[in-house]
C-alpha cells in the first residue's frame, strides 16, 4: 500500500499530546511551529505516488503490491544499491539531506529485529512464553501494509548519576507485569521527528549500570493515553521568506522526549524485556540498517558542499585563485572518501541469518567517524570561500526596495550572475550551516544514534575485531600460535589459573560482517 500525504495528516490528528516551547500543541498539521515539516511528510508520502517519480521509488514485492522501497528486504547486492539509490533521490529531494528522520530513515531502524527476531524472544527475562518474535513481525506488517513510520527512542535522558537511588532515576521503568500488558513509568529521550511519527519504536541504548527493569524494546502508539512529548523550540522560520530561509522556512522535524506517567503497554506490542546482556550486545548493531541510510545522506551532504563551494567561487570570480582551488579541492576529497567508504561497504556485504544482503557496517561506520571528524574543518571553508558575505547580506525586501534594491543589484553582481542569485548561494550557506536550523541539524549529524567516541568504541565490539575475529589470524601466525585454546593450554602449563573472556553469542555473530 501507498498511502498519500492527506492520508498521513489525518493519521497525526489523533490526539497526541505534545508540547513545544512551553505551549500544548493540538494540531501539528496547522501550528505554525510544527505545520512546515508536517507538510514535509505528506509531500514525503505524494512523491510516492507521483508518476514522475514513483518509478525510482516504488518496487512491486511478490504478492504483487507496490511499495515505497524502503520495505524492500534487500537479498543481493544489486537489491541493496537499489535501496542506496532510493535513498539517494530522497535525500537530493528533500534540498540535498536536509531532513534526517523521514519516515524511510526511522522505519529502518526495524529491519534487524525484523531480520532475526527469535532471540529477542529467547533471551528475554520478563514475559517468558509470550510470542514476541511474532510481534516483531507483527509489527513489520502492519507498518509496511499501512506505510506507517515509528521514530525510534532508544536514548535515555541525562539525570544525576553522582550516586542516586536506583528507584530514584528518572528513566523509562517497567513498574510491574500485568495480564493486560506492562506497567511502566519514566522518560525516553531523545527522539528526532517522534511527535510527527505514529508508533514509537522505544529500546533501550545499554550503558553501564543499566538495570534489568529498564531493558524494554516495544512499540507504543504516539498517541496512547498517558504519554506526554515534550519537543524543544522550533526552529521553524515560516513567518520570512524563502529566500532569505531556504532551509528553515520548510519547518523543523524537531527532536523529543516522552513521559510514561504509568502507561500500560500492551503484551502485543513487546519485543523483549529484561535482559541486560542481550541490551548490550546491540547498541550499535540495532542500528546498523539506520546508519547504512545515514552513509547515505552523508555523502549527499558533502556533494551540496562541494556544489556550493563551486558556485560561490565561480560567481566571485575566485575560483582560479590556487589558494582557494586547493580548498575546494580538499572539499572534493572529502566527499570521495566518503564514496569510497559506501561503495568498500556494499562491495564486501554480508548476508543475515534472514538471508538478507547487509552492506558492512565497519565500512558505514569508519566512514560516518570519518564524515563527523572532518565536516567542520570544510564547513568553515565554505565560509571563508564567503568572506564577509556570510555576516552581511540584504534581505529579499532589501533587493525588492524601488530605490536601494536597484543600487544593491549593481554593488553585488558577480561574475555572469546576478545580485539575487550570488546572495541566493550566500543564504542557502548561513541557512544550512550558521543558522539556528543549520546548526541543530549538523548537531543532529554528529550525534545521530552514537557520538564518536561510541563508533569507535562500539566498532571495537564488533566481532570482525574481535580477539577471535579474522583479523587476529595473520598476527597468530607470525607468532606461532594455534587457536585460542592451543594459547590457555599453553598458559595451564605455567599457571593453574587462565582466565578466559566471555564468548560473543552466536546470534550476535551472525549479524556483523564476515570479510577478513
Amino acid at each position: 500500500m501507498l498511502r498519500s500525504g492527506e492520508e498521513y495528516l489525518a493519521s497525526i490528528r489523533d490526539g497526541r499530546r505534545v508540547m513545544c516551547g512551553g505551549e500544548l500543541i493540538e494540531d501539528l498539521t496547522s501550528h505554525e511551529k510544527t505545520q512546515g515539516y508536517s507538510q514535509q511528510v505528506a509531500e514525503f508520502y505524494d512523491i510516492h505516488l507521483d508518476p514522475e517519480h514513483q518509478p525510482y521509488l516504488t518496487f512491486v514485492d511478490e504478492s504483487g503490491i507496490r511499495r515505497a522501497k524502503h520495505w524492500m528486504l534487500p537479498r543481493n547486492k544489486k537489491e541493496a544499491i537499489e535501496r542506496r539509490e532510493y535513498f539517494d533521490y530522497i535525500f537530493r529531494h528533500f534540498r540535498g539531506g536536509q531532513w534526517g528522520r523521514l519516515p524511510c530513515s526511522n522505519n529502518s531502524v526495524m529491519m534487524m529485529l525484523v531480520d532475526d527476531p527469535e532471540p529477542w524472544e529467547q533471551q528475554t527475562i520478563y514475559g517468558k512464553g509470550r510470542p514476541f518474535a511474532n510481534n516483531i513481525r507483527d509489527a513489520w506488517t502492519d507498518l509496511r501494509d499501512n506505510d506507517l513510520t515509528s521514530s525510534p527512542m532508544f536514548i535515555d535522558i541525562q539525570y544525576d548519576r553522582s550516586g542516586a537511588n536506583h528507584q530514584d532515576v528518572p528513566m523509562l521503568r517497567m513498574i510491574e507485569e500485568r495480564d493486560e500488558g506492562i506497567l511502566v513509568r519514566g522518560w525516553k529521550a531523545v527522539g528526532t521527528a517522534s511527535v510527527f511519527a505514529n508508533w514509537l519504536n522505544v529500546g533501550v541504548l545499554w550503558n553501564t549500570g543499566t538495570q534489568s527493569d529498564q531493558v524494554i524494546f516495544c512499540r507504543v502508539p504516539v498517541n496512547l493515553a498517558g504519554t506526554t512529548h515534550v519537543a524543544r523550540d522550533s526552529h521553524a522560520r515560516s513567518d520570512r521568506s524563502e529566500y532569505d530561509y531556504p532551509f528553515s522556512n520548510f519547518g523543523d522535524e524537531l527532536e523529543s522526549m516522552t513521559f510514561f506517567d504509568d502507561v500500560v503497554i500492551p503484551w502485543e506490542y513487546i519485543y523483549h524485556l529484561g535482559n541486560v546482556e542481550h541490551a548490550q550486545y546491540y547498541p550499535q548493531r540495532v542500528f546498523d540498517w539506520v546508519h547504512i541510510e545515514t552513509q547515505n545522506r552523508q555523502l549527499v551532504n558533502a556533494e551540496l558542499l562541494i556544489g556550493l563551494a563551486l558556485l560561490l567561487t565561480n560567481a566571485l570570480g575566485t575560483a582560479k585563485h590556487p589558494i582557494v582551488a586547493s580548498q575546494v579541492a580538499d572539499i572534493i576529497r572529502f566527499r570521495e572518501t566518503i564514496r569510497a567508504f559506501t561503495i568498500a561497504s556494499e562491495d564486501t556485504g554480508s548476508t543475515t541469518p534472514s538471508g538478507l544482503y547487509k552492506p558492512n557496517n565497519i565500512f558505514v561506520d569508519l566512514g560516518r567517524a570519518f564524515y563527523i571528524e572532518n565536516i567542520n574543518k570544510h564547513v568553515e571553508n565554505l565560509a571563508d570561500l564567503c568572506g564577509r558575505s556570510i555576516m552581511m547580506q540584504p534581505t529579499e525586501g532589501d533587493l525588492d526596495d524601488p530605490y536601494i534594491g536597484p543600487h544593491l543589484a549593481d554593488a553585488l553582481r558577480g561574475t555572469n550572475i546576478s545580485a539575487r542569485d550570488k546572495m541566493r548561494i550566500v543564504k542557502i550557506i548561513r541557512d544550512r550551516f550558521y543558522s539556528e536550523a543549520g546548526a541543530r541539524k549538523e548537531m543532529f549529524e554528529r550525534f545521530n544514534g552514537t557520538p564518536l567516541f561510541l563508533i569507535k568504541l562500539l566498532t571495537m565490539q564488533r566481532v570482525e575485531f574481535s580477539l577471535n575475529g579474522p583479523l587476529v589470524d595473520l598476527a597468530r601466525k607470525v607468532c606461532g600460535f594455534g587457536d585460542d585454546a592451543d594459547i590457555i593450554a599453553n598458559a595451564m602449563l605455567e599457571s593453574s589459573t587462565a582466565g578466559q573472556g566471555s564468548a560473543v553469542p552466536d546470534y550476535i555473530r551472525q549479524q556483523d560482517a564476515h570479510s577478513t
